[in-house]
């Protein structure tokens, strides 16, 4: 599977028009990857987990408390392969 920064790099050239595809399908493709970031990120024991869009209305981000933090923050792209 694709990582996170390459996916939301292709919505955007299909947003662009710089590339050809079905950007409904993109964008169901970063809720997937998301999805299985936040299954990933519980089991390994972050908490408060939510999605975020940056600045209000920008990209859609995986936020959480890390495991032994007590602060929210990005939670990285954990999935290697889906």
């Amino acid at each position: 599977m694709t990582q996170l920064s390459a996916l939301y790099a292709r919505f955007d050239a299909i947003a662009k028009g710089s590339e050809n595809g079905n950007s409904s399908a993109a964008h169901g493709a970063i809720l997937d990857r998301l999805a299985a970031n936040r299954g990933r990120a519980t089991t390994d024991g972050w908490t408060g987990l939510s999605l975020e869009r940056d600045g209000g209305g920008g990209r859609l981000r995986l936020v959480g408390v890390p495991p032994s933090e007590s602060y929210r923050t990005g939670v990285p792209d954990l999935v290697r392969e889906l």
